[in-house]
């Protein structure tokens, strides 16, 4: 599946999500680049903080059988956490809930690949 090696990225204007600007910086495929890069003999750890990609990465790397390549995660899973500024209010910067990284993370584990946790 070809993709555009620009991603986009939001930069908020005052703090906020409700408004900023959309800029295109250069990205690239990372499981192109894993497939690419190791292979099985190697013991690859990965630490993943990708902003809420991860619910597309992880996915991914296991349609392609990249997930393979991989022995351990440290994973950053965001969701949509209650703020601190604002009791009862959830960040509106991610969609996913806790539950969902917690499938995540049991998906990865019934893989094989030893996953933590990460903040």
């Amino acid at each position: 599946m070809p993709q555009s090696p620009y991603i986009s990225y939001f930069f908020p204007s005052s703090g906020g999500f409700d408004g900023g600007e959309v800029e295109k910086i250069p990205g690239f495929d990372f499981v192109d680049w894993l497939k690419n890069t190791v292979s099985e003999n190697d013991f690859v750890v990965m630490k993943m903080d990708v902003e809420g990609t991860e619910f597309d990465l992880i996915p991914r790397l296991f349609e392609t059988r990249a997930i393979c390549l991989v022995d351990e995660i440290f994973l950053e899973c965001h969701y949509n956490r209650w703020q601190r500024c604002c009791p009862g209010q959830r960040s509106p910067k991610y969609e996913k809930t806790y539950d969902q990284c917690l499938q995540l993370f049991t998906s990865l584990r019934q893989s094989g690949v030893l996953v933590h946790q990460w903040f």
